[in-house]
């Protein structure tokens, strides 16, 4: 069963400009790219760098460090697709903005820590 989580408030979150937060043990940048919520796991691949440092781009996340670029839709590096990095399920209520946890995670998101 999934569970939800409350991470920010809506007008937290601004367009192309990701809020660092924190859920389940876990560092998450949560993204409003095009109207639509995205939430990765903060962490480049690169160097561990945090991606809520960086911006949204062209329906990716971008490390501000080196410019690593990652789809939001389901975290694949862009330069290859073996390289990925977790995806949460994400919705907003109510003016507020949650993250799922859970057995009924979709391919590809990250898993209950």
């Amino acid at each position: 069963m999934m569970e939800w989580r409350q991470v920010a408030q809506s007008r937290e979150v601004r367009e192309k400009l990701p809020k660092k937060v924190y859920c389940n043990g876990e560092q998450i940048a949560v993204y409003r790219h095009q109207g639509r919520l995205y939430a990765l796991l903060d962490r480049c691949l690169h160097q561990g760098a945090p991606l809520s440092d960086g911006y949204a781009e062209n329906n990716y996340a971008v490390c501000s460090y080196h410019g690593w670029r990652f789809a939001l839709e389901d975290g694949h590096f862009q330069n290859n697709p073996a390289g990925r990095i977790p995806v949460y399920p994400v919705k907003e209520e109510n003016g507020l903005i949650y993250i799922g946890f859970g057995s009924e995670l979709p391919a590809g998101a990250g898993s209950d820590v």
